[in-house]
């Protein structure tokens, strides 16, 4: 009798799970709170994008998405933990400075908690920028900027959101094409950076347009340069690096919502399409136009394919440079 009991509590448990993979497939998703890991701090560009898009996704799928914001190495902490989380029903925002770091470790022979997630919908993309606090670094350009480096090597800091960033990446290769002698100074994520600008421990500091968006309403810094070649909307009348004659920082960054090993198909279509609708909102993307972001979407093969050419893009440059993104 303990037998047929157990044996029918086992083929109930396997028709109940049957029947969520078919729920899911047939679009009944979620049928639960979804969990949103933000691999950074809280303040900075992914943290508010990925705030804004939970809202949305809660109130079309009327379920709690919940965010959680899980910093540290560079978004490796993150990365790791959404890895190991059951399928379905978490997603995590990754920079891709996180998944070329990653990416690189695995073609390094080194584990990857990257190798554990699926592409899903990308996030947004922002122009990155070189900021000067104006009471440390009293630089109204590039060419200022340049000149004082050389006149004190050393004496000039830059932050970035960690070692191995893309913001740290740009650090290196303008130290490089100027001959420079800056000093770097990594944090755990953006909104460390911005604070240790404003506050004046770093000199100048890469940011996204999100976070140069937040210090000019400060006062305290001038912007500098911008990534995007032809320069950018969110940062009208800042020139970009290519037109001042710097080479190689030329590339925006962006972020994308990725899933655990093990999510089904078509989970991850619906979730690509429903992050799609939302961040096409006019509204939606009103709001992340504030926050100097552009709003993207897309299908998961569209992200793949954004991730492949980043990954040409980045090993052409550190081939290009001799810098290694750790």
């Amino acid at each position: 009798m303990h037998h047929a009991i157990r044996h029918t509590a086992l083929t109930m448990a396997a028709a109940a799970a049957l029947g969520l993979a078919g729920a899911a497939a047939a679009g009944a998703y979620p049928e639960q709170p979804v969990r949103l890991i933000v691999a950074y701090p809280a303040g900075g560009a992914v943290d508010g994008a990925a705030r804004i898009l939970a809202e949305r996704l809660g109130a079309v799928w009327d379920q709690p998405v919940i965010v959680e914001n899980r910093p540290g190495a560079s978004g490796r902490i993150g990365v790791a933990l959404a890895a190991k989380s059951p399928p379905s029903y978490t997603l995590v925002a990754v920079t891709n400075s996180t998944i070329n770091e990653q990416l690189g470790r695995e073609t390094a022979g080194a584990p990857s908690s990257a190798a554990g997630l699926l592409p899903v919908s990308t996030l947004f993309t922002t122009p990155v920028a070189l900021l000067v606090n104006r009471q440390a670094v009293p630089a109204d350009t590039l060419a200022q900027y340049v000149a004082m480096a050389r006149d004190k090597p050393g004496a000039i800091s830059f932050g970035s959101s960690g070692e191995g960033t893309t913001t740290h990446f740009f650090g290196e290769l303008l130290k490089r094409d100027k001959q420079i002698d800056i000093t770097h100074v990594p944090f755990a994520g953006e909104g460390p950076n911005l604070t240790g600008l404003l506050g004046g421990h770093v000199g100048s500091a890469f940011l996204s347009a999100s976070g140069a968006t937040k210090a000019a309403q400060t006062g305290k810094t001038q912007v500098l340069a911008v990534t995007t070649p032809g320069g950018s909307p969110l940062l009208p009348g800042v020139p970009s690096f290519a037109q001042l004659g710097v080479a190689g920082l030329d590339r925006d960054t962006w972020v994308g919502l990725y899933a655990p090993a093990g999510t089904p198909q078509p989970v991850l279509d619906r979730v690509a399409q429903a992050v799609s609708d939302a961040l096409s909102s006019p509204a939606v993307r009103e709001r992340y136009a504030q926050l100097g972001l552009i709003a993207e979407g897309g299908s998961p093969q569209d992200l793949a394919r954004r991730m492949e050419d980043d990954r040409q893009y980045w090993t052409q440059a550190v081939q290009r440079t001799g810098i290694t993104l750790r």
